[in-house]
């Protein structure tokens, strides 16, 4: 029987819409959303996290970060560090990030809520930091352009 291998990364996006994640957690804990209301009804439950891996910019432009990576140089270079392509995202060093960040919008994976909730409770030294305005917003716009995009065959 085959063990489950696991890949560790040294950052971790959530995608989730803040407001689906609050509705989770009400739904979950039976509470209404506002005060005399109803319960959150449980089909506001998620069965799943999104989350995109961030890792240290130099690497992703080294090409370093993933096994067989493209190395970034030049004008390709300026692109990716100023958001114009499509697959990649690049956060500022600020507040908790001490470091440029980017992610690969190919390299997203899925957790159980119940897997993420446990593994935050038991790891409260790493740090965890929400993205606000405009950073937030923009990086939502560039990742549901990059998975709305209309596929098209290559020629040849």
């Amino acid at each position: 029987m085959a063990t489950a291998a696991f890949t560790t990364y040294p950052w971790l996006i959530v995608l989730n819409q803040e407001c689906d994640l609050w509705f989770h957690h009400l739904a979950r804990a039976g509470e209404p959303s506002r005060a005399g209301g109803s319960p959150v009804k449980k089909d506001k439950l998620l069965r799943t996290i999104l989350l995109c891996p961030a890792f240290p910019q130099d690497h992703v432009l080294a090409g370093i970060y993933i096994q067989d990576a493209t190395k970034w140089s030049g004008n390709e270079k300026r692109t990716l560090e100023q958001n114009r392509h499509e697959r990649y995202h690049s956060l500022p060093a600020e507040g908790p990030i001490t470091e440029p960040l980017m992610l690969d919008f190919k390299l997203i994976v899925a957790a159980h809520p119940d897997y993420l909730q446990q593994w935050v409770e038991e790891h409260p030294q790493n740090v965890v930091a929400v993205l606000c305005p405009p950073y937030r917003d923009r990086l939502t716009q560039r990742f549901v352009s990059y998975f709305g995009r209309i596929a098209e065959p290559e020629e040849g």
